[in-house]
């Protein structure tokens, strides 16, 4: 059932962003194999036994949990997925294998073990079809506990959140957000304490700083100091008799690092929103730190040993992660109430509407301004609140045309097929020119850039820019070029102001630009500052659009980018 070796056993792959999740997947000890080792155990110690004894109370807790499960609530694709035999498996995660993995530690575990969800669940069509209510629903079938939001449970607003809250029993905790006098009000906690086998633990929760800009937050507001939030709940917690304290996070592995770093007395971060598994587990003074990855693909364990006191002691902690694989029996109960939600699933799901034709054609895509393009990074900047949105002609896909009607979830798929994630950073303008010198260059060629918040001319006839370099070195200019005049960027006013080089912009690109460097773009990493995942995609993005605007049509061309 489980990976009993270092495996590089989870892979999430597309062509534009090589590696989506890569994980090892340490596993321990089949809880299979357990079960047997308890069998035989109990017969040893009591031949007249007719069923096993159960297991000496150990002075232990268990978190297990997952993180970021994007409404994958059926198998999700593997490449390169391991069974325990050793066997290939092509399909990995599913709440009802994680609803089975769950259980099996609960009755196999004489320790208490509490199931937490570090947020960002309700996305996807069951949540758009549910309202979360599917979504939810099942997660609370399986047996989750606590649950902190993430941002993107907020997508639909935080009436819809609310509802679906209210339509289950576990907790959600919202520890940063001002929630009192708006719809989430009686939805969600600031803290919790709960007693388990006498232990007393405490949870609270934090969201991502980029909340208000990434969701619909509607009256909900966040509180910007993190630390100052987690002191607080800390005090509180341990004023209430708290022995443990877990912080169930949706700000980031590198946010909660530094969390650890300064704040004192939390003694186990679950963390959401960076969509990693941890290769080891991580500790930051007496802070354990691990991640719940994304989309069901494994489900994290970790075991605590308490001392006399019912206090963590770090270093005896075991942290394993549990590849949710296709081996893993379903869970009869949660299979059965999902196959009742799957049949209610329409084939394609209407988003909205359009009155004009879509050109995703790489002829236009890759050669001149598009109309398409210029609709949807229109909209990444505007909702991101960014001065300039570049994206590369490649990352836009289908390479066709679709005719006015209907937009259904299906053709946004078919456009964003790489699902690359939208990076946000500060970059001096000298270093936009240089970046437009080298789209530049690659006129009908994927890397040809289109854009938002910019306009300029490209002359062909003029000296291209030339790069020196590789992958390993790093790639450096040789020649400048000179192809590109008339740089101006959409100020405030609406008005067309000319390029400062030694300004500080506010830009937006895709993972594909900005961490991997594709296409030779070394700017963005090299050069922007405060570089950070908004962790929404381009396909996720323009689907909230359209929840709002119903009818979206294509803008332009509109001259924002001439070529000579």
């Amino acid at each position: 059932m489980y990976v009993t070796e270092n495996r590089m056993a989870n892979s999430f792959i597309n062509r534009n962003s090589p590696t989506f999740i890569t994980a090892s997947l340490y596993v321990a000890v089949s809880v299979r194999r357990f079960t047997v080792f308890l069998l035989a155990l109990s017969t040893l110690l009591s031949c007249t036994a007719v069923t096993p004894l159960p297991p000496a109370r150990e002075n232990k807790i268990t978190i297990i949990g997952t993180g970021d499960l994007q409404g994958n609530l059926d198998s999700v694709p593997c490449s390169i997925c391991i069974t325990e035999s050793g066997e290939k498996t092509d399909i990995m995660g599913g709440i009802s294998r994680i609803a089975t993995l769950i259980k099996q530690i609960e009755q196999t575990t004489p320790n208490p073990v509490v199931a937490v969800s570090s947020g960002d669940d309700l996305m996807g069509r069951y949540f758009r079809q549910f309202n979360g209510k599917a979504i939810f629903g099942l997660m609370e079938m399986a047996g989750y506990d606590v649950l902190a939001p993430g941002n993107h449970d907020f997508d639909s607003g935080p009436g819809v959140l609310a509802e679906a809250l209210d339509s289950v029993n576990f907790t959600a905790l919202c520890s940063d957000l001002v929630v009192r006098k708006t719809v989430m009000g009686k939805s969600c906690q600031p803290y919790l304490l709960r007693s388990y086998q006498g232990i007393k633990v405490g949870f609270f929760s934090l969201m991502t700083k980029d909340f208000p800009v990434v969701t619909v937050t509607g009256k909900v507001k966040i509180r910007n100091n993190q630390a100052a939030v987690a002191r607080k709940m800390i005090q509180t917690l341990k004023k209430k008799g708290a022995q443990v304290i877990i912080a169930v996070t949706h700000i980031g592995t590198v946010v909660d690092r530094k969390l650890a770093a300064e704040v004192e007395g939390i003694d186990i971060i679950f963390g959401g929103h960076s969509h990693n598994y941890e290769q080891n587990l991580e500790r930051v003074n007496n802070t354990l730190i691990v991640n719940g990855g994304a989309k069901g693909a494994a489900l994290v364990r970790l075991d605590v040993t308490l001392d006399k006191n019912n206090k963590a002691v770090p270093t005896s902690a075991v942290y394993t992660l549990i590849p949710v694989t296709a081996d893993i029996k379903s869970d009869a109960e949660v299979e059965s109430q999902l196959v009742e939600y799957r049949k209610q699933l329409p084939e394609t799901e209407v988003i909205g509407m359009t009155e004009k034709e879509w050109d995703l054609t790489n002829a236009t895509l890759r050669n001149r301004e598009s109309a398409v393009a210029n609709l949807i990074t229109d909209t990444i900047r505007a909702k991101f609140k960014v001065d300039i949105v570049l994206y590369n002609g490649g990352s836009f896909r289908g390479n066709s045309t679709y005719p006015p009607g209907p937009v259904t979830d299906t053709m946004l798929a078919e456009i964003d097929e790489f699902e690359n994630n939208v990076y946000l950073m500060t970059i001096k303008g000298r270093y936009i020119r240089q970046i437009l010198e080298h789209s530049a260059t690659l006129i009908g060629r994927g890397g040809f850039l289109q854009g938002s918040g910019i306009q300029f001319t490209i002359n062909t006839e003029a000296l291209p820019q030339t790069l020196i370099g590789d992958v390993n070195t790093g790639f450096f200019i040789s020649r400048a070029g000179n192809r590109i005049k008339d740089i101006r960027i959409l100020s405030t006013d609406n008005s067309w102001q000319p390029l400062n080089p030694e300004r500080n912009y506010r830009l937006a690109a895709n993972d594909f630009l900005v961490k991997l460097g594709g296409d030779r773009f070394f700017w963005f990493k090299t050069h922007g500052r405060d570089i950070h995942n908004t962790y929404s995609t381009m396909g996720s993005v323009m689907t909230d659009f359209f929840r709002t605007h119903k009818t979206v049509n294509p803008v332009g061309p509109d001259g924002r980018i001439t070529i000579q």
